[in-house]
């Protein structure tokens, strides 16, 4: 914030809160200032956005920790202000000095022993670097909003909301792995590590850019217009099926809320109530989804169309996804090359071991929780299965980011089930989805 040019860093807490309507109050305020900077043509301050993250269900191998000692473990520091509700301080840069002090970064809410989510007014870049450096660590993990969970936010609510309301829907696919290797390392580690642009991810008039397959396309506009154009337009250019962000109008005051894929949402009204009612609508739909995945993954199913891998016969129903064009060798090759070293998107590791000139078996694990994972890696999808009692939010981390990175179109099932049927597993989901239990060749294609 700049006052008399001289640079002021931003309040992110209110001095003192004796309770959580305290923060509650300081985030109106923040929301309603924040939407007037927005009608106004320009945002003066950073807006409040909220994370939701997973840590470990009860009802795994795995005890969950207490938020105190899931933040200090990560060189946060948490401070309860009541049974579910704490404040987070960690390091902040100021702009004038450029020394790093530590303060009130945020709140975190506990929705359950598993979800949470982290309510914030830093800036965005900021925001990003801190949650996903959190990410990292094996006990947290972002809540990943897959494509074909956004579409089905889209179609079974968001398009429901007045044709009338603006809405706004981003699609994203980069094929990092069409470039030269070491371009691709860069890309994905840049990533991986805080979401933000580099000199490697966006192109600049005099820096280098290779030729490859790089897609965003932002449809800002009336709900009634993007229904009547969408599936046309995701019919004729497969990266429109790569859904990564979509805005949810509000249903009480004007403005709505950004939701990313990897779980971040943007507040863009001037109520902070609303925002956390969304969340809270967001988190439970996640945690429906989450719940119908597990019950699935682990029961027995088959790979549909083929028999599932010998060594994966362990109890589990494997994610089975399969691309709309085959991977060239180079790109494949590059993918596996660069998919399971240290930091990666995919948050996997292991050792590929080749099975044929574009085929692959891992024997790995998940970094979030250091869960055992096998996957079939092919020139022509993957397979992959979890044994009983781990955490589904693998399954999903994988869709959204093979989309993202690999194929923007796929068709996929969660054992029999096409992957549409098991993101429709919302209240209201599903019935409004309309969506058949048909196999692979009745499946709906992202």
């Amino acid at each position: 914030m700049v006052r008399s040019g001289k640079i002021e860093p931003t309040q992110l807490a209110p001095d003192n809160p004796k309770g959580r309507f305290d923060v509650y109050r300081f985030f109106n305020g923040v929301s309603a200032e924040g939407k007037e900077g927005i009608d106004a043509g320009r945002t003066r301050i950073p807006l409040v956005k909220t994370f939701l993250l997973e840590h470990v269900s009860g009802s795994g191998q795995r005890k969950p920790k207490a938020v105190e000692a899931l933040w200090n473990g990560m060189g946060s520091e948490a401070r309860q202000i009541d049974e579910s509700f704490f404040s987070i301080t960690g390091e902040v840069q100021d702009p004038a000095t450029r020394k790093a002090d530590r303060k009130v970064v945020g709140f975190v809410e506990s929705f359950d022993e598993r979800f949470f989510a982290f309510y914030t007014c830093e800036k965005s870049e900021d925001a990003k670097k801190r949650v996903f450096r959190w990410a990292q660590h094996p006990d947290l993990d972002l809540a990943w909003f897959s494509g074909p969970l956004l579409q089905t936010l889209w179609q079974n609510d968001i398009s429901t909301r007045g044709d009338a309301r603006f809405t706004k829907l981003v699609f994203k696919h980069e094929s990092i792995y069409e470039m030269p290797a070491d371009f691709a390392e860069r890309v994905t580690v840049d990533e991986t590590e805080d979401n933000t642009p580099s000199a490697t991810t966006e192109a600049e008039d005099d820096g280098p850019e290779p030729e490859r397959r790089k897609a965003r396309v932002e449809l800002g506009d009336r709900i009634e217009r993007i229904k009547r154009s969408l599936d046309d337009l995701q019919k004729s250019y497969d990266p429109m099926n790569a859904l990564a962000a979509l805005r949810i109008p509000s249903l009480t005051t004007t403005g709505g809320h950004d939701l990313y894929q990897a779980g971040q949402i943007t507040n863009r009204t001037d109520s902070f109530e609303d925002h956390r009612n969304t969340v809270r609508y967001l988190y439970q739909i996640y945690k429906s989804v989450l719940n119908y995945t597990e019950l699935l993954a682990w029961q027995q199913y088959g790979a549909p169309g083929e028999q599932p891998l010998k060594a994966m016969q362990t109890g589990g129903a494997p994610l089975v996804v399969r691309f709309a064009q085959p991977l060239g060798k180079e790109i494949f090759e590059r993918w596996i090359n660069l998919a399971f070293q240290k930091r990666n998107r995919f948050k996997l590791w292991g050792q590929p071991i080749a099975m044929g000139p574009t085929k692959v078996h891992v024997y790995g694990a998940d970094r979030h929780l250091w869960q055992p994972i096998n996957l079939e890696l092919t020139d022509k999808g993957l397979t992959a299965l979890l044994p009983r009692g781990t955490c589904g939010n693998t399954f999903h981390r994988l869709v959204a980011n093979i989309q993202h990175y690999v194929s923007p179109k796929i068709d996929a099932w969660l054992g029999e089930k096409p992957f549409a049927e098991v993101v429709a597993k919302w209240p209201g989901g599903l019935a409004a989805a309309g969506v058949s239990s048909a196999g692979p060749e009745g499946s709906r294609e992202y």
